[in-house]
């Protein structure tokens, strides 16, 4: 409720000091610039409800999108160099749940090991160099900025609500909850904590 005030006392203050923030452009730019953000803070929402924390995610995004460029730069369909990198991201997320579900690593530290493997190996093997050359229709899909840029929205607000609805209504959510609330209480219900820590890391 608190943080629903400030929020609207935020956006008071704006429309009266600044109401060019409100002009149409502007608002498209704040949310295209938020979707890939919005997309990450769901993924982090199930990791933290899960008692969890994933501190490499920032990384791990950062070589899932270099990954995504180069592969449609070696002439891969972009619907298929996407996919790729979804399956990069949930790969590695796999691991770092394994080793903490199944080997009983602290997830800080995994993850602090894997988001300094997942840097500076970036690092090494791009040397700072951007994806350059890129296929026409890599940026906004191919559909052109106006509906490419609302694709990516409405992707980012699909994965919201996908996931609100998951952890409200499905049984799969619930075990999330719990599995934080109480690993043991969970286990003792007839959940398995162990897959569910290895899943939403994937996810």
């Amino acid at each position: 409720m608190a943080l629903g005030l400030g929020y609207v006392l935020l956006l008071t203050w704006l429309a009266v000091w600044r109401p060019a923030f409100f002009q149409p452009a502007q608002l498209q730019a704040v949310l295209v610039s938020a979707a890939p953000v919005l997309v990450v803070c769901v993924g982090m929402t199930l990791v933290i409800l899960a008692r969890q924390i994933d501190i490499a995610v920032g990384s791990l995004f950062s070589v899932c999108g270099v990954v995504a460029g180069l592969l449609a730069c070696w002439g891969w369909p972009v619907p298929l160099a996407a996919l790729a990198a979804v399956a990069l991201g949930a790969a590695v997320g796999a691991l770092q749940g394994a080793l903490v579900a199944y080997v009983g690593l602290p997830a800080i530290v995994v993850t602090l090991a894997m988001m300094v493997i997942l840097r500076e190996g970036l690092r090494w093997w791009r040397e700072g160099e951007f994806v350059r050359d890129l296929p026409p229709d890599f940026q906004w899909f191919g559909w052109g900025q106006d509906l490419g840029q609302l694709a990516l929205v409405a992707i980012a607000l699909g994965c919201w609500i996908v996931a609100s609805v998951g952890l409200r209504w499905l049984a799969a959510g619930r075990a999330v909850y719990a599995t934080g609330g109480d690993m043991h209480a969970a286990f003792l219900a007839g959940m398995r904590p162990q897959r569910v820590t290895l899943a939403v890391f994937s996810l």
